[in-house]
């Protein structure tokens, strides 16, 4: 007996022990509401009374049914939009994981009238596509203050009581104000304000969908001799035609080299040649497939959309290229080329380089160039058929002389040398082209965007102008100055420059447009607000200059006008995006491509004026054959 009631009081003692090493935690999950009552969208505070025995509370969740936060105080104010009995939930945890819960409900009404937007504006009637119209809030709220305004004027978004804004687009144009008050209820009014067009107008004559899916990058309208067609592509890997009034001619499809379609694919600008004959370039963007399941290659299409001839290239990476359309050959140059070991076929004479020169008759393999570590994209030729071609940042922008039958590069095969353009004296790099548009004026000056070598693919931008009648070939060229311009010179934008009729050269950022003076004085700069530049400007004969524009998130697609003084005087969106160069037709048409709706789409628009009689390789030519007129 004894021996148990021992065995008993040491069961008692252990037990005792037990307790008294691990107290027993418990938890009290508790808060309070400053009220029981809310109204919709108003703040409830709470405060956190929750308490632990034995333990502290390290980690606390709130949940109110529509969502959930941690943390021991809410550190945002919690509201609810919507009425009826709302149940919060905290859930109390300690540090030995040990957990309580406490709920409460609170009831949220809707008592708040909401506020009554209404405005107005001066003049009332009468406006003109240009002018400024002052917008006067007049909304009220019974039962509160109004703290907030949202003014949705065509595509643009104001923030102010009481805005100035200037129509840019003419028509009957939708104008919304919303406003919202103190207890964050909201009231709106739509009115239509009807804007009469003038010389400034960008007017929309149609808008076509030419492929059903694609990019449009860097491929900018191309328009026949005749001013009757205008051609367009995209990475859906179809030539298309329209006639002036937006009818479908034809399609041609580029597919039958590359069955497996992507979005990897370059869309480059077709070249159109004075017998009808379009050239373009279905490229790869970047596979080196040395099996030929994919190639890039460049097509040669009839006036009726039958295919001419076809000219593999294997994986050759273009990169904005546009063929460069001579008396008797097409002028190509890539990023990338094929090896002759990998591709023999391609390089009859033994030896590969990034250029190439094709028989634009049949087709056929007529020379090699030096286009050393690849172009990025930036061909253009004098009337005497003097070609440049950028080459990346260690090459500079290389000039090949017209001599015989062919073309002869006067520097070094490969280093740095005099004879680029873009090249920095004393320096071991050489200016960027990145890939920038050249212009090139009668009397055979050319103007160079180009990026500062130390700033990679985006680069702050210069403006090189070099005379190249004074071009020494055993000596190379100095500019005959240079201009640095706001904005940078960003990679695959198809930035560049474009020659007005008085000889003042317009030249594109990422940030906006400036207009140089011949001598190279900056005569004025126009921003791009919010939004980033991409492709070369187009000038008419009466000044005015068209550029495009898209905002950072891809949602608008805009065309510019600016007049002579570089004052912005009318916009139209045409789209999500449009990452091309404008083209003006020989009648004075503008052709945009973009991505409207998600689709690759053409649009034309009315224009004032024929192209001026300076020429640029995007701007300025209507066939994009990348050759001074």
């Amino acid at each position: 007996m004894k021996s148990i009631e021992k065995i008993l009081f040491v069961l008692l003692c252990l037990s005792v022990a037990a307790s008294c090493a691990k107290p027993k935690v418990s938890v009290n999950a508790e808060f309070t509401t400053d009220k029981e009552v809310y109204e919709v969208y108003e703040n409830v505070v709470i405060t956190n009374t929750s308490t632990a025995t034995n333990d502290i509370i390290v980690a606390c969740k709130w949940d109110w049914g529509t969502g959930y936060k941690w943390g021991k105080q809410l550190t945002e104010p919690l509201s609810f939009d919507t009425v009826g009995e709302k149940e919060i939930t905290l859930t109390a945890v300690t540090n030995s994981n040990v957990s309580g819960t406490f709920t409460k409900t609170i009831l949220v009404q809707d008592t708040n009238v909401r506020p009554v937007a209404d405005f107005t504006w001066s003049p009332a009637e009468g406006i003109v596509a240009g002018d400024e119209v002052q917008f006067t809030d007049k909304s009220n709220d019974p039962d509160g203050s109004i703290t907030a305004w949202e003014w949705k004027i065509g595509s643009n978004t104001v923030t102010e009581q009481n805005p100035k804004f200037t129509f840019n687009e003419f028509g009957d144009i939708e104008v919304t104000l919303t406003v919202t008050d103190n207890q964050r209820g909201k009231g709106s009014v739509t009115k239509v304000i009807h804007v009469e067009k003038n010389v400034n107008s960008l007017e929309l004559m149609w808008s076509n969908s030419y492929d059903s899916d694609g990019d449009v990058i860097f491929t900018s309208p191309a328009v026949s001799p005749d001013g009757n067609t205008v051609y367009v592509y995209s990475t859906g890997m179809h030539l298309v035609a329209f006639n002036k009034d937006g009818d479908k001619k034809w399609e041609f499809s580029a597919t039958a080299h590359n069955p497996a379609v992507t979005k990897n694919w370059v869309c480059c600008t077709p070249s159109v040649d004075a017998d009808g004959t379009v050239f373009f370039i279905a490229g790869n963007k970047d596979t080196q497939d040395k099996t030929g399941a994919t190639e890039t290659g460049i097509y040669a299409v009839k006036p009726d959309g039958s295919q001419k001839w076809y000219y593999p290239y294997a994986y050759g990476y273009f990169i904005n290229a546009i063929p460069l359309v001579l008396e008797n050959q097409i002028c190509l140059a890539t990023k990338r080329n094929p090896s002759v070991g990998d591709f023999p076929a391609l390089w009859p004479d033994g030896k590969a380089d990034n250029g190439l020169l094709i028989n634009k008759g049949d087709g056929s393999y007529f020379n090699y160039l030096q286009v050393k570590r690849g172009s990025h994209g930036g061909i253009a030729a004098t009337k005497e058929e003097t070609f440049l071609i950028h080459t990346d940042s260690k090459y500079g922008t290389r000039v090949f002389w017209k001599e015989g039958s062919g073309w002869k590069y006067y520097g070094a095969a490969a280093g740095q040398d005099a004879f680029m353009l873009g090249y920095i004296s004393g320096s071991s790099n050489t200016a960027v082209g990145n890939t920038s548009y050249m212009a090139i004026d009668a009397s055979n000056k050319v103007y160079i965007l180009y990026g500062k070598n130390n700033g990679g693919d985006n680069g702050a931008a210069d403006l090189y102008c070099y005379d190249l009648t004074k071009y020494d070939k055993n000596a190379g060229a100095s500019p005959e100055w240079t201009l640095e311009l706001e904005g940078t010179n960003k990679m695959r934008s198809g930035l560049g420059a474009v020659i007005g009729e008085d000889g003042t050269i317009f030249v594109t950022t990422t940030t906006g447009v400036t207009a140089v003076n011949p001598d190279g004085t900056k005569k004025w700069y126009t921003a791009a607000v919010g939004n980033e530049v991409f492709g070369c400007p187009a000038v008419d004969k009466l000044g005015f200059v068209y550029y495009t524009e898209t905002a950072v998130d891809q949602s608008v697609g805009k065309l510019v006008k600016l007049n002579k003084e570089g004052t912005k005087v009318s916009e139209l969106t045409l789209g999500q995006t449009l990452c091309t160069s404008p083209t003006l037709g020989p009648d004075g048409t503008i052709y945009c491509n973009g991505i409207k709706d998600g689709k690759p789409t053409l649009s034309a628009i009315v224009g004032v004026a024929e192209p001026a009689s300076g020429w640029s390789q995007l701007g300025g030519n209507p066939q994009k054959t990348c050759k001074a007129r």
